[in-house]
């Protein structure tokens, strides 16, 4: 009654006028607020008030000079190196006229001498090497040379490396619940891809469309552990999708089951797992996982870049306990796991570059299809986000797996599998150190239990001594991923983690920060910063730097 009373004498073009504008002024703070909380829910409270703050221009400025001062001395410190290493100045366009083939071979090998040494059997370096046979290295290299003029995307051109991709694609499969027999997948599939990243998105994407186009939904989210690869980090950025991150259990280091349920809604496109994970080397409860996935009706992937040419050959390797205790089904016998991603370029031995990514079916592979119906140029199908493709990649791979073969891969799983548990047990004995998680993957990580030994000034003593290992966030800690070309180091590298955890000591009992020209103050700085997003700012420039100073 006072609404009409108030309104009495309005014209009904004023009144239709100024519902129409409350509406969209609704409407508005509606939409702000909704967009608000999505970008909490992507990136968090403190990110979204402290890019807030540094909107203001005092702010702005203060933080600008800062940044600007701390990059201006890394970007000194890293010319100074490169002075004094004697890098040749760079080519900034082509020579006048070409250098002979043995001038091109020479300078070519004259650069590779900055490169890390390459040792194939006892290499100090965590991951990133993986092959330990010289003749094997030889012959993947001999098959690529062989095959490099090739390109899969004229496959009627090059049917041989058409045959390869899809023989790699099946071998895989097979080892990860494909193919024919009881508790299998007969519909397994999949692409050869550049590497575990591009196996990661194009997954992603893939079920991002299959779910829009089958669920109709439009605002997609994914739940991930916060030690998930940095490729889903990625791929929300590419392809818009709201990162919904839920914890680990605090002792096995596993995606937390309980937090994945509840953060599921009717937006989640997908759950992603890790088999196992970079940073910790955990192996998450897949079937936990997937049975959420079935019941929520959503896509579960599992990351398995590291694992898929070890772990299923646990049970063989190092028998049936072990297997029930770290290596937990987490395929494609799990019902609910739709895609996963497996790195064919590190335990499966060939040469980088090169990645499988499976789907559970030919339906969900076909969205990472592209299809061009109307273009000039014809009519355009591409399977991948890459065109043309390497060949030679694709016919290298092909050759490592069928070279290795099952009984290979399974003595090689026993060799990392038998070093990673003798690291563990070493590191555990050492005073101020202790393993990280309870799974015995090829990833041992630790952390230190002594405020005198900060890991970050312990990976500098190390590095100082010829080791390479990785270095961890949130929480801090180190790690070592045990391969067969690094295998044989791991009793010198107990034996140096001794000797560096006591200098680490030393160090802080005398007063000093940590050695010289470390990286151990950038590691605290980043550690010690609540403003997430000044740190990514200044990753970029230290990105940039990283490029000018190549």
């Amino acid at each position: 009654a006072r609404l009409d009373a108030s309104l009495e004498g309005t014209s009904p073009s004023r009144v239709a006028l100024g519902s129409a504008l409350a509406a969209a002024f609704g409407f508005r703070v509606a939409s702000m607020l909704l967009d608000a909380r999505r970008a909490v829910r992507r990136r968090g409270l403190l990110f979204v008030l402290f890019a807030a703050l540094k909107r203001m221009p005092v702010v702005r400025g203060a933080v600008a000079r800062e940044k600007r001062k701390l990059i201006d001395e890394m970007d000194a410190d890293m010319t100074a190196k490169s002075l004094a290493a004697g890098v040749p100045a760079k080519l900034a366009s082509l020579p006048p006229s070409g250098h002979p083939v043995q001038w091109v071979l020479r300078e070519a090998e004259r650069r590779g001498e900055k490169d890390a040494t390459w040792r194939p059997s006892n290499s100090q370096m965590s991951g990133a090497v993986y092959v330990a046979d010289e003749k094997h290295f030889e012959m993947c290299s001999a098959v690529y040379a062989r095959f490099a003029h090739s390109n899969p995307l004229h496959a009627d051109a090059f049917p041989a490396t058409a045959r390869f991709e899809q023989e790699v694609v099946n071998m895989t499969a097979h080892m990860l619940g494909g193919g024919v027999g009881e508790g299998r997948n007969q519909h397994v599939c999949g692409l050869m891809t550049s590497g575990g990243t591009e196996s990661i998105l194009t997954a992603i994407r893939a079920t991002r469309d299959y779910m829009r186009e089958t669920r109709g939904i439009r605002k997609p989210e994914m739940i991930v552990a916060y030690s998930a690869h940095a490729a889903v980090y990625k791929a929300a950025e590419y392809f818009d999708i709201t990162l919904v991150r839920v914890g680990v259990d605090k002792r096995t280091m596993r995606m937390d089951v309980d937090a994945t349920r509840r953060a599921v809604t009717k937006n989640t496109i997908m759950i992603y797992a890790s088999a196992p994970g970079y940073p910790h080397g955990a192996m998450d409860d897949v079937e936990s996982l997937a049975r959420i996935a079935v019941e929520k009706k959503t896509g579960l992937h599992v990351d398995a870049c590291l694992g898929g040419f070890v772990m299923p050959f646990a049970s063989e390797a190092m028998g049936e306990a072990f297997a029930k205790t770290y290596a937990k089904p987490f395929d494609f016998r799990v019902p609910g796991v739709t895609s996963m991603s497996v790195d064919t370029h590190k335990y499966g031995l060939a040469q980088k570059g090169s990645s499988v990514v499976l789907y559970a079916s030919p339906a969900l592979r076909q969205y990472q299809y592209t299809a061009v119906m109307d273009w000039s140029g014809g009519l355009y199908i591409s399977p991948s986000q890459a065109g043309s493709r390497s060949g030679g990649l694709i016919a290298q791979t092909w050759a490592a797996m069928v070279h290795v073969g099952r009984e290979g891969y399974v003595e090689r799983a026993r060799d990392v599998l038998v070093g990673a548990a003798a690291l563990r047990d070493a590191i555990d004995a050492i005073d101020g150190l202790e393993t990280m998680g309870a799974d015995v993957t090829m990833v041992v990580a630790w952390r230190s239990t002594d405020k005198e030994v900060d890991v970050y000034v312990l990976n500098d003593v190390m590095t100082k001594n010829g080791w390479h290992l990785s270095v961890l966030h949130a929480p801090p800690a180190l790690h070592y991923c045990v391969t067969p070309a690094n295998v044989r180091s791991v009793a010198e590298l107990a034996k140096a983690l001794v000797a560096a955890t006591a200098e680490t000591r030393a160090l802080s009992r005398g007063g000093e920060k940590g050695v010289a020209g470390g990286k151990a103050p950038i590691y605290g700085l980043a550690g010690g910063l609540p403003d997430r997003g000044l740190i990514g700012d200044i990753l970029k420039d230290v990105q940039d730097l990283m490029l000018k100073n190549a």
